[in-house]
């Protein structure tokens, strides 16, 4: 069995690695912004830190959210500590934990309302996604960071409650800020590298949207011209729209130039040739641009209002950012669209290409289909054929039932009463003679009367009258009782049964095809029958294949005697052998030979097919061996074949089973 290998790290030590590293990355973001974007009233109006947390939530899971609660903690409790004594170290770290639960909460908040929304897809890959990011995530949870946050530090007296609102408003907008900044540079370097599996300068050449990449697969083949096409990707274009948004830059927000919108054709720019990845980066760069400037006093968005300034910087980084995402997830769209476009025409054309050969297909599945349904068709016929083989049979059998149940009662009645009779005519006779020794000297009329009479031929012919026709009942009698075994209509289908009782009603059956003709003598029919056990069988269908290998070789037979005259055929008589044995406990055998013409090899091969006969039309049906085939192996699962030598000889074997098998 292949063991799986182990991961070096467990998953547990994994999740406290990855708290410990969030934690420390919101403390270290939060401790840079306040440096870098600080009013001087202490105002930070982007709040990076919670762009990390939401990021980093909704890339690994709600399991990290107790990174977001150490890191908030941490960068919160070192801005609003009292280390005055033991006692206010203490006060003061309460309000501190509940900012920090505050922002977990909105943060875990944000999270699965993204996810439920979108089903957990990439939510910056479509426009309705990139719109529920930002009124869910962006939106909705930082106002119960903001709420709680506020109320921890109104209630410890940090702020007053008259300047909720405005504190309230002020950290919303800075967190909403900071997740529209941050949150989608993670998500978009996040399913960047994990779909990606290309080198970077791979990655940047196919993230391109426009004409010429879009050209890209028609000129690979030209290796000087995509190497220089890599080499503008890579280095020469980011460079220059790095020196351009930097030049924007200084001049919008450093010379007194109001061209702080100018930016947003750069972002543009990025989005179509960088892909969302570098779009979001330079959003962040430029965003980073104005924010710096504007709390040094710098730039359009500076007014003698705080508010005021803070809404403008506010309003241009929503703009952009909102700009730049819903750009990209259009180009997103746009780009799976041509994709499915060009798969489509692409399938299109394959199946143009390939429908002859798919009409020649089709042609030869219908032939197929067709040679399926013809062999179907000629399926039903056998089975039909077999239906009527098997009712006529059957309804033979009832009319050789019914005739023997017919004939045996009046000749039962006549063979009974031929014995009294015989005793009332003797004992007549008898006393007759009487009479003629009492009365030797009878009137002259009797006496005439009995010369007329003539007694003593009355008495001889009388005798042997009596005779014949006792003769003639017990051949009737043996024949209706022939008759009724061999249909055997009033046992059960499966019955122990003697096997040569069944052989011997069927060759009474067909004892006038075995007499002397005027062409031929007699065929004899040599029996030699072994001790066997009673047959667990189906007597009636059993004795219809001894009546077919029977008559089929009184068919061979005859067949042997044409052109040879009644001496020749004398001098070697017609003769049928009929063998029975037991092979083992289980296993008896009858064998039905014959010295007819015999069968050639090609032939024996398709004996037991449906329809096969080699008699004349109107001879034979073909279903005679097929049908005693049918009966021998799927009714008692024995085995039927023909052992033959052309000119000599003809065998068939049967071997069924003592006890038969019962299916269920």
């Amino acid at each position: 069995m292949i063991q799986q290998k182990s991961p070096i790290f467990p998953h547990a030590l994994r999740q406290i690695g990855g708290t410990v590293v969030l934690a420390i990355a919101y403390y270290e973001m939060a401790e840079i912004s306040r440096y870098l974007a600080s009013t001087p009233q202490n105002v930070t109006p982007v709040w990076p830190p919670d762009g990390i947390a939401a990021g980093a939530v909704l890339l690994f899971g709600n399991w990290i959210g107790y990174g977001v609660l150490l890191g908030s903690f941490l960068a919160n409790f070192w801005a609003f500590r009292d280390s005055t004594s033991f006692l206010s170290l203490v006060i003061s770290t309460l309000p501190v934990l509940g900012i920090a639960i505050g922002t977990t909460l909105g943060t875990l908040l944000g999270g699965f309302l993204l996810r439920k929304t979108t089903n957990l897809r990439y939510p910056l890959e479509r426009v309705t996604d990139v719109f529920k990011f930002l009124i869910l995530t962006g939106m909705v949870g930082p106002s119960i960071n903001a709420t709680v946050g506020v109320a921890c530090l109104a209630l410890s007296g940090k702020v007053p409650w008259t300047a909720y609102a405005t504190v309230w408003l002020t950290w919303w907008i800075s967190n909403v800020s900071g997740i529209f900044i941050i949150t989608p540079i993670l998500l978009s370097w996040g399913q960047f590298i994990q779909k990606n599996q290309h080198p970077i300068w791979q990655w940047l050449s196919l993230s391109s949207t426009s004409e010429d990449c879009e050209n890209l697969s028609y000129i690979q083949h030209l290796r000087a011209d995509l190497r220089c096409l890599r080499f503008w990707l890579i280095v020469v274009e980011p460079v220059i729209l790095m020196g351009l948004v930097i030049l924007i830059g200084k001049v919008a927000f450093g010379g007194g130039y109001h061209l702080e919108y100018m930016l947003i054709p750069m972002l543009i720019w990025s989005a179509f040739r960088l892909g969302q990845p570098g779009a979001t980066l330079f959003t962040f760069i430029v965003a980073a641009i104005a924010v710096i400037a504007t709390v040094n006093g710098k730039g359009g968005f500076v007014s003698q209002d705080l508010n005021q300034s803070l809404i403008q910087l506010q309003s241009f980084i929503g703009v952009i950012t909102l700009t730049i995402l819903v750009l990209t997830a259009t180009i997103a769209e746009r780009t799976q669209a041509q994709t499915k476009l060009r798969l489509a025409f692409a399938e299109l054309a394959r199946t143009n290409e390939t429908l002859e050969v798919r009409v020649q297909q089709r042609t030869e599945e219908l032939n197929e289909k067709n040679t399926t349904l013809q062999q179907t068709l000629q399926t039903l016929k056998q089975t039909q054929l077999q239906m009527l083989h098997s009712e006529k049979m059957s309804a033979l059998g009832q009319m050789v039932a019914g005739v023997a149940h017919e004939i045996n009662n009046p000749v039962s009645f006549i063979h009974g009463n031929l014995i009294y009779l015989s005793e009332y005519i003797q004992d007549m006779l008898r006393a007759l003679q009487a009479y003629q020794q009492h009365y030797p000297n009878p009137p002259q009329a009797l006496h005439a009367e009995l010369d007329k009479l003539d007694l003593d031929f009355l008495r001889s012919d009388i005798t042997k009258m009596l005779e014949s026709m006792q003769i003639g009942t017990e051949r009737i009698s043996t024949i209706v009782l022939s008759l009724r075994n061999f249909s055997r209509l009033d046992e059960a289908e499966l019955k122990a049964v003697d096997i040569h009782q069944g052989i011997d009603s069927t060759l009474v059956i067909l004892q006038y095809r075995l007499q002397a003709t005027a062409h031929r003598p007699q065929i004899q029919v040599i029996k030699e029958y072994g001790q066997l056990p009673l047959i667990e069988c189906d007597a009636g269908s059993l004795n219809q294949v001894f009546m077919s290998l029977l008559s089929n070789a009184v068919d061979a037979l005859e067949a042997s005697n044409q052109g040879r005259s009644f001496q020749d055929i004398s001098a070697n008589l017609n003769t049928i052998w009929i063998q029975t044995c037991q092979i083992d406990t289980n296993q008896v055998m009858i064998m039905i030979s014959d010295n007819g013409v015999g069968i050639p090899e090609e032939i024996c091969s398709k004996l037991f097919d449906p329809f096969f006969t080699t008699k004349p039309v109107g001879k034979g049906t073909g279903l005679g061996l097929f049908m005693s085939y049918q009966i021998v192996t799927e009714k008692h699962g024995g085995n039927l074949w023909c052992d033959s030598t052309l000119g000599q000889s003809t065998k068939f074997v049967i071997e069924i089973p003592v006890k038969a098998k019962r299916i269920a």
